[in-house]
């Protein structure tokens, strides 16, 4: 919170700017943002909250990606080390924030303990959250007023842990930090009104750091093995998971049904395209999986069923965009057709309606989510629809019910998933409502039921695997965890005509 930095120094701070800005798809009108608020009926999947002062408060990302697996098995850790505020509090995303600035000391030559002193203050100012809002004009982890630096600067992690440092370098030259008492540099840079509060808080964000510094840097992406598991019309889950595919390698998934039960998974392997594998309606999965595409750059993949028998995949190709392939009902595969130029997608969804109509749903960073329609004939729309300006959008589900309405969910990174619908006339909600609040679900998947039902299936690193339902009149209930497996981390859903429900879960093994 220190607005009295040297002229030059606030200048070198304002002066920071983030690189490499994503460009943005050019098309139609503009639909409210899904506003970042926090409303207070919605829920959360996994553990709840800390209380302090900052609660309730919109959060923003740490790490662009959001959180990864690892980050949820750190946070398990040290949820069972912590004894000060964040005692059995940590969560991914929390994780995420820490590993953000930790990395960024790390980075900058820095020895640990300038680690430790930077998240003792994140600790005690946001507590590790990148916070849009606090104290007056105090905003993000380190709760930094605007003499520090432009707002957009200020929300962004690692440009605000590099003015912290900066301050800490200038209060106390020659590295003479490196001796000084924790609380007394955190009070230096901070000026607090509560000087004591820091120094309790030395000893976690030494546990804290201690289990991230030899972490860094983290650059492989997750992968492993697919298993499904099946929730019966009745209501009941399978109490054990079936392996779907045992490659180590999967880094995606999607899953498509038709009319006669059969169903079709649908996985990324890690420089190897995609591959797909059919489960019969008795329940029966392939022996062995089919290679339908062999480009080694594909990231994602999505898939959908028509009532026609026929089967819709979506592969993202990044710098290209995004691919559509089209299995007939003989089993016969098509070539793929670029259906999406914008060459930032990150995440897709398809979504079918009972009128044989089709939507794909591209997010891109920065911008936020799109939509293309496919009429009954095969023609795509010849521009795509923004529906969701947030852009912080890194995931995103979608299904459609056979009363003709569709239904989206975004993932948003540090807020969790956001929900919004389309009428049968075509007609989107003009903003976007919370149903999970959990900051740290990384993969969102969805599917409608021939009931009217719905449901969102979420995964939390480090917390498993949690299901929620839509009811035909419109409620969402609570989330339930169906899976405790704490390394999931990629997951599909799939409705099928006989009311049972099939939840596909990736699972880390790097």
């Amino acid at each position: 919170m220190r607005p009295d930095l040297p002229a030059r120094q606030r200048n070198s701070l304002m002066n920071r700017q983030m690189t490499g800005r994503l460009l943005r798809s050019a098309a139609a009108a503009v639909i409210t943002i899904s506003v970042l608020a926090v409303p207070a009926l919605a829920t959360t999947s996994g553990p709840s909250d800390v209380a302090a002062p900052l609660a309730g408060l919109p959060t923003l990302p740490c790490d662009p990606q959001g959180a990864n697996s690892r980050d949820g098995q750190l946070a398990a850790t040290l949820n069972g080390e912590l004894t000060g505020t964040l005692a059995d509090s940590m969560t991914a995303y929390r994780t995420s924030c820490a590993r953000v600035v930790v990395k960024a000391v790390h980075d900058r030559g820095l020895s640990e303990r300038a680690a430790v002193i930077a998240i003792t203050t994140t600790i005690v100012e946001s507590t590790l959250k990148n916070v849009d809002g606090g104290d007056a004009t105090s905003i993000g982890l380190f709760q930094q007023q605007n003499g520090w630096g432009s707002r957009e600067n200020r929300l962004k992690p690692v440009w605000a842990a590099n003015a912290f440092l900066d301050a800490m370098e200038h209060a106390y030259p020659g590295g003479s930090w490196q001796t000084a008492p924790i609380g007394d540099v955190c009070q230096e840079v901070q000026r607090s009104g509560h000087p004591d509060r820091y120094a309790p808080q030395a000893a976690d964000a030494q546990r804290i750091v201690a289990r991230l510094w030899d972490d860094q840097p983290v650059d492989e992406a997750a992968r492993g093995p697919l298993w499904n598991r099946t929730r019966w019309a009745a209501g009941t889950w399978d109490t054990s998971a079936t392996k779907v595919d045992g490659s180590m390698s999967l880094t995606d998934t999607a899953v498509a049904s038709v009319p006669n039960r059969n169903m079709y998974a649908f996985n990324v392997v890690k420089g190897s395209g995609i591959w797909y594998r059919g489960r019969t309606a008795a329940g029966v999965w392939a022996a062995s999986a089919t290679q339908i595409d062999t480009n080694p750059n594909i990231t994602a993949v999505a898939a959908t069923g028509l009532n026609d028998g026929t089967l819709h995949v979506f592969a993202i190709v990044p710098g290209s965009g995004v691919w559509h392939r089209t299995r007939a009902v003989d089993g016969t595969w098509s070539n793929a057709a670029l259906v999406d130029t914008n060459p930032y997608t990150v995440a897709i969804a398809a979504a079918a309606l009972p009128n044989g109509t089709l939507s794909l749903f591209t997010a891109v960073p920065g911008s936020g989510v799109w939509v293309r329609d496919r009429a009954t004939t095969g023609t795509w729309a010849a521009s795509a629809t923004h529906i969701d300006s947030n852009p912080y959008i890194t995931s995103v589900a979608a299904t459609g019910l056979p009363n003709g309405t569709l239904h989206v969910f975004n993932l948003v990174s540090g807020s969790g998933v956001w929900y919004r619908s389309r009428t049968v006339g075509g007609t989107w909600a003009a903003a976007a409502d919370p149903i999970d609040l959990n900051d740290s679900v990384s993969s969102v998947s969805a599917a409608g039921l021939p009931d009217g039902t719905l449901h969102v299936t979420t995964v939390v690193p480090g917390n498993g695997i949690w299901d929620r339902t839509r009811s035909a009149a419109g409620t969402f209930s609570n989330a339930t965890r169906i899976d405790t497996n704490p390394k999931a981390f990629g997951t599909y859903t799939a409705g099928l005509n006989n009311g049972t429900l099939q939840i596909g879960a990736l699972i880390d093994v790097t």
